[in-house]
């Protein structure tokens, strides 16, 4: 026994559609061609309401232009939604007259709307409202969605509220509160938790109050210093001093490659001797230097005396690979500035923000800041960690923009779908 295939059933308005010469083509395309041949050959003048259609088919027509015709079509829909204004005008009049907020939203927002259509002044005088009127309308008119009290459909680049969450949450988390601002920005855009530009995100930060909690400094203006093209072609050594609260000294020790910023080893002690010193060097050249078959390299340091004695001897007496020791501003015209920033950073970001009460606490907290340093973006780095860029890895500059207006794109058409200033009608 063979299955009947069940007949397709159209929808009225599809048949409006056809006969008005609107129909989208992809349904045109789905309808079979005897379906269409049967309509367009279709004997109609023996069917009930012929008459009426001969009587009123100037009407007919102009709907067959508006519908084929885009801009006809737009100023269609302005011209109903005038009409609807106006007995919105009516039914609410006392509550326009009392100055209710929402209301007088509602009103102004559509009046934005058809006057992008037929001009301002058109829609004013369809409406029989005068320019003084329209001034009282939107005054103390403030758009509760919008942070910054603008129309969203308006201006539909504004963030999303979701975002604007965003950027709270990463500000307020106590993993990232000694971070600077660039780099929760960085680590936000890595999660792929918004896509902004900086400067909108601080722009944000700062209307938020997001302010971060920084131990006091002193800002100085340095030029830039001198710069590697690749990992471990320059190094920085130096020496910091830390006193935990039982007032004593400590000594940190350092050493940062210059390309990618990343501390590469440290030392902690409570003396300031040169045997410190090269313990770091010694550590660098066994685990830095040698798989990486460098044969050069330049060793920036200070003029301290934890840079002298063994230290200074073995950096003489070095092979494989050969160590230039410079002495800043003595040797070369360029202070030792990026590891003394990172010496800053350690302290203003990290350890000065807590109760450090004795050495072994120190040495606690110090593994901590320099794990936090070095895997933290940095914005120098655009966006990367110092571990990262040692590691080879870089920036598809291509891709964050697309990103970036991708997530614009996405922004706009969801503002402009929104009914921010008290909805529609």
């Amino acid at each position: 026994m063979k299955h009947q295939i069940a007949k397709t059933s159209y929808h009225p308005y599809i048949l409006i559609a056809f006969y008005l010469k609107c129909l989208p083509e992809h349904i045109l395309q789905s309808i079979p061609r005897s379906t269409k041949y049967d309509w367009q050959h279709r004997d109609i003048q023996n069917y009930f309401g012929y008459d009426w259609y001969i009587e009123n088919k100037d009407v007919f027509h102009t709907l067959e232009m508006v519908a084929i015709n885009k801009s006809l079509l737009r100023i269609n829909r302005a011209l109903l939604r005038i009409i609807a204004l106006k007995r919105f005008i009516i039914k609410h009049k006392d509550a326009i007259k009392a100055g209710r907020l929402i209301v007088k939203a509602v009103l102004v927002n559509h009046i934005v709307k058809v006057s992008g259509v037929i001009g301002f002044r058109k829609t004013l005088k369809y409406l029989d409202i005068n320019s003084q009127q329209y001034a009282n309308l939107k005054r103390n008119l403030r758009c509760p969605s919008s942070f910054y009290d603008l129309c969203k459909i308006k201006h539909p680049s504004q963030l999303l509220a979701k975002e604007i969450i965003a950027i709270k949450t990463y500000c307020l988390q106590s993993k990232y509160q000694f971070w600077s601002l660039c780099s929760v920005y960085h680590q936000m855009r890595r999660d792929g938790t918004a896509h902004m530009n900086l400067s909108t995100f601080y722009k944000y930060i700062s209307h938020l109050n997001l302010k971060r909690s920084r131990a006091f400094s002193r800002r100085k203006n340095h030029s830039v210093g001198i710069r590697a093209t690749a990992p471990f072609q320059i190094l920085h050594a130096d020496l910091t001093e830390f006193k935990t609260e039982d007032n004593r000294k400590a000594y940190i020790y350092l050493v940062q490659d210059n390309y990618s910023r990343a501390i590469l080893t440290y030392q902690l002690s409570p003396e300031r001797r040169a045997a410190y010193t090269l313990q770091n060097l010694l550590k660098v050249k066994t685990e830095y230097l040698l798989p990486a078959n460098i044969n050069e390299c330049m060793l920036l340091t200070d003029d301290g005396s934890e840079n002298y004695g063994e230290a200074k001897k073995w950096m003489s007496a070095c092979e494989h690979p050969t160590i230039n020791h410079v002495i800043a501003q003595t040797d070369i015209q360029y202070s030792n500035s990026m590891i003394e920033a990172a010496n800053k950073q350690l302290k203003y970001r990290f350890l000065y923000h807590h109760k450090i009460s004795d050495f072994s606490k120190l040495e606690d907290y110090l593994k901590k800041a320099i794990h936090d340093f070095n895997n933290r973006p940095h914005g120098v780095l655009n966006g990367l960690t110092p571990i990262e860029v040692l590691e080879g890895k870089t920036i598809n500059q291509e891709s964050l923009n697309n990103l970036l207006t991708l997530a614009k794109q996405s922004r706009i058409k969801e503002n402009q779908q929104m009914k921010c200033c008290g909805g529609s009608f």
